[in-house]
């Protein structure tokens, strides 16, 4: 051990002794030796702040120091074999309104939105490639757009976060006389809208109900098939203009996303395989 002024001091991260230059690990708890104890790492998915030598945030288990190559490769295939341009740099996502179809272009890829006019607004970014939250929907340029993770407060439901942290909307999961059903609240957590099978739309689907008003906007569901893996596509198209929507913008884009997580399926499916994964199935987070 040596003392703390020494310019090539590294430290350890447990027992918090320092070592000399070229010490690669503390020779008392074996733990990798950092050069600064002070460090630390924002998780991505929280915002909460831990010791930059930590691999997972403790709160959430999401990854504090993913891959660069691996995030930037798995956009690079989902943009080159998708075929869905993105955007103009500095354009603003979903700036034409939330219609959009949420949809993996490749089994094993990350989930993309895509706008209505083919141009590729968000991508969501996860522990994998598994609709498992903690999720975050991201630009083309990495910056958050919203947070989705589990609302501690009720089983089987979600809230959504803002950049800023703020709640966009919170949905419930209820099922009533056998139909599937997301109840959704607004930013304030009032009850706005509910999700409901549709009975009368072509083709099924859901109709998204204002409380106490009529239908505003008509959510669908299709299971597409590629490379003999299925996954289910869901797509949102308001019927009303943009501004009488009883959610923000991007509170109805995350509807979309956490219609899959609580209805959908959470991963592709071989087409061989009799038990799709669900919103009760183990997941693997280390």
């Amino acid at each position: 051990m040596i003392l703390s002024d020494d310019p090539g001091t590294r430290w350890c991260p447990s027992c918090r002794r320092g070592w000399p230059a070229g010490t690669a690990a503390c020779r008392q708890c074996f733990v990798e030796l950092v050069a600064d104890l002070s460090a630390t790492t924002e998780c991505r998915h929280c915002g909460k702040r831990w010791p930059a030598t930590m691999k997972s945030c403790p709160d959430c288990l999401a990854e504090l120091v993913p891959d660069p190559e691996r995030a930037a490769d798995m956009l690079a295939i989902t943009l080159a074999r998708g075929f869905y341009p993105a955007r103009a740099a500095g354009a603003v996502p979903f700036e034409r309104g939330p219609a959009c179809t949420l949809l993996r272009a490749r089994p094993q890829a990350s989930l993309i939105f895509v706008g209505d006019d083919g141009f590729l607004e968000a991508h969501v970014d996860g522990h994998d490639h598994r609709a498992v939250p903690p999720l975050a929907c991201r630009d083309i340029e990495g910056e958050v757009l919203f947070r989705l993770a589990r609302y501690r407060a009720a089983d089987d439901a979600l809230v959504a976060y803002g950049a800023d942290g703020a709640p966009l909307g919170t949905y419930l999961r209820r099922s009533g006389g056998g139909r599937p059903a997301i109840d959704v609240r607004d930013e304030t957590s009032a009850p706005v809208a509910a999700l409901r099978t549709s009975r009368d739309w072509a083709g099924g689907g859901f109709d998204l109900v204002r409380t106490g008003g009529p239908a505003v906007a008509r959510v669908g569901r299709l299971d597409v098939e590629t490379d003999g893996w299925i996954d289910d596509e869901w797509s949102l198209r308001p019927i009303v203009e943009a501004g009488r929507l009883p959610l923000r913008p991007l509170a109805a884009v995350a509807l979309l996303l956490a219609a899959k997580v609580l209805m959908g399926k959470v991963a592709p499916t071989h087409r061989e395989n009799r038990f799709p994964l669900s919103w009760d199935s183990p997941v693997d987070e280390e």
